[in-house]
């Protein structure tokens, strides 16, 4: 079963306006310059959210139920606490919790590293467990491809997906670490901004946008930026263009990802001249109006795009969305305009999350347990063998992430194409914990490397090296209910060696702690 995967509704909320045609009006008026936020004293170009609630709290809870109540309206109220949710960011509820530390006076992390989607669910009147995914940059479309694989696959009928990113000086002091932002406006670097947004996916509806292909790649060049001739983003265009079976004289309309990073800019460039030659569509871009929003980018310009081109009277057959995401997570996406005839409709499963099972053979498993100076040491040790940087500025879960994945992957580095997909309730709490320390109890900057974006994904850049046909990697903070975890993951997993994306899926829970380490890691194979 392959079905279709339509964008039954969007919805957008940003410094543009709160509201996804708002927002797009507001684009054909003159730009305004951005705000400022200050962090340890120095002030910041930055693009705040249109929502006046001064607490952390009420403005995330303002703008998400905004959001959701714009979707809902595509939905019968039953069917809408049913849907399932899929939450993507780079900083979740960081800034909330920074509050909380000053306030307080100490660091008191919650127990659960998807504590805050499950709140977002509860604003939204959603039943279940959201998914939570975070990949840096690409969140946003690492969750609309999680989403629609299930659909596809039959395994759910509809997904809720939304994009969040909210103020925090976490992520702002990080990037400033690492000289990435912007002094001022109009000066080159990153200008970071805020936005919440979500797409309705349905499978077999009538109208709307077809989601064709979702592609997601990983770039072990830099933590901070693709390999300067754009090989993985052209890569990853080509294989959406495959996967929606397009040529690139297809495209009409290509999203730039943009961002004003110079090496950024220069890699996407060659990769967007190595797919489309002299013959390069017509070009868009956003991220000088919203600002960059991270995590919640993906969703935030998809909505806006969608915005910007609904009543048009010609609008574009087939778009190509590209993001190119901190860490090394590279993303593309295709659409395709509906047509003027309903497709053919296939059976609806009527099915709940979970009740329908996609085969895939189980090929390893492994469980491995450590201290932390054995982690550092096997971490190390692997690094070495596959000539590998060792991981100076990573935590104990990007070292599990190595360790197991080094475990459990396939004698031959060969393998084939390769997808990881990694769990875990605690997270990199260590790491996030010294950063509150730093930046709230001593008002000092943190090391640029130790803020919460970077340390899922840092174990892709070595991982990359012991797999190179790691085209996918994908971190899912997750509770207590490890079956859960374990289910979902392997949903996901089977649904991707099912079209034959992959010849290869990793899962593993890892679950770094303050001097013990464990992590489970499964093999699974079509």
């Amino acid at each position: 079963m392959t079905r279709t995967v339509r964008i039954a509704a969007f919805a957008h909320c940003s410094t543009l306006g709160q509201r996804a045609h708002e927002a797009a009006a507001e684009l054909a008026r003159p730009a305004c310059a951005p705000g400022e936020r200050k962090v340890l004293g120095e002030a910041w170009p930055w693009f705040a959210m249109a929502v006046d609630d001064a607490d952390w709290s009420a403005r995330a809870c303002t703008a998400i139920t905004r959001v959701g109540s714009d979707l809902a309206a595509a939905l019968p109220a039953p069917d809408w606490a049913d849907t399932p949710l899929f939450v993507a960011s780079s900083s979740l509820q960081m800034g909330a919790l920074e509050h909380a530390a000053r306030a307080s006076g100490t660091t008191d992390m919650p127990p659960d590293a998807a504590a805050f989607p499950q709140q977002v669910a509860d604003w939204l009147g959603i039943a279940g467990t959201p998914w939570t995914v975070s990949t840096t940059c690409t969140s946003g479309f690492a969750a609309i491809d999680a989403a629609a694989s299930l659909i596809r696959q039959g395994v759910i009928d509809r997904a809720l997906v939304i994009g969040i990113e909210l103020a925090n000086d976490t992520t702002l002091a990080g990037f400033a670490g690492l000289g990435l932002l912007a002094r001022q406006a109009g000066d080159k670097g990153l200008v970071l901004g805020e936005a919440v947004a979500g797409v309705l996916l349905r499978a077999n509806a009538d109208s709307g946008w077809e989601l064709a292909a979702c592609r997601l790649g990983v770039d072990g060049h830099s933590p901070t930026g693709p390999a300067p001739d754009g090989r993985v983003i052209r890569a990853t265009m080509d294989a959406a263009l495959a996967d929606a079976g397009l040529r690139a004289d297809d495209i009409d309309l290509l999203k730039l990802h943009g961002g004003d990073l110079a090496a950024t800019a220069e890699a996407e460039s060659c990769a967007v001249s190595a797919v489309f030659g002299d013959a390069r569509p017509a070009t868009i871009s956003f991220k000088h109006r919203l600002g960059h929003t991270l995590g919640a980018s993906g969703v935030a310009e998809l909505s806006l795009l969608l915005a910007v081109l609904d009543g048009k009277a010609q609008p574009p057959q087939h778009i190509l969305l590209n993001l190119v995401g901190f860490g090394g997570s590279i993303g593309a996406l295709v659409l395709r305009a509906s047509p003027d005839a309903p497709p053919a409709q296939v059976e609806d499963t009527g099915a709940d999350e979970g009740t329908r099972s996609i085969a895939a053979n189980e090929c390893a498993r492994i469980a491995l347990a450590f201290d932390s100076a054995e982690l550092n040491a096997r971490a190390r040790a692997v690094a070495a063998a596959i000539s590998a940087p060792p991981l100076r500025r990573a935590g104990a879960l990007a070292e599990l992430c190595l360790a197991g994945v080094d475990a459990c992957a396939p004698a031959d580095e060969h393998a084939g194409a390769t997808a990881i997909l990694v769990a875990s309730r605690s997270g990199p709490r260590q790491a996030f914990a010294r950063v509150l320390e730093d930046l709230c109890l001593r008002s000092e900057a943190p090391m640029p490397f130790d803020f919460l974006a970077t340390q899922a994904v840092l174990a892709a850049l070595p991982v990359q090296k012991r797999l190179p046909g790691l085209d996918a990697f994908y971190y899912l903070p997750g509770t207590d209910d490890s079956a859960l975890l374990w289910q979902r993951m392997a949903q996901l997993a089977s649904a991707w060696l099912a079209c034959g994306r992959h010849r290869h899926v990793l899962i593993g829970i890892v679950e770094p702690g303050a001097a013990q380490h464990r992590c489970e890691w499964r093999r699974l194979g079509g």
